[in-house]
């Protein structure tokens, strides 16, 4: 089959689309994109102190 002229004599590939495996791995990379963004967004308030009245306070300046 050709896409263009009906005289040329010349076969032009048709192409089958994406393979099965490409469409399952780039639907899993989606997931756990959006999994991911779950994961950040949920654990978000942990491992942060607040307020900052009890934060540990280090001297930056001056002798230690």
């Amino acid at each position: 089959m050709t896409a263009g002229y009906d005289h040329s004599q010349y076969e032009i590939a048709q192409s089958r689309g994406m393979p099965l495996l490409v469409r399952y791995l780039f639907g899993m990379c989606v997931l756990l994109i959006f999994f991911m963004g779950f994961i950040s967004i949920y654990y978000a308030h942990e491992f942060h102190v607040w307020p900052a009245s009890e934060t540990v306070r280090v001297p930056l300046s001056g002798s230690f």
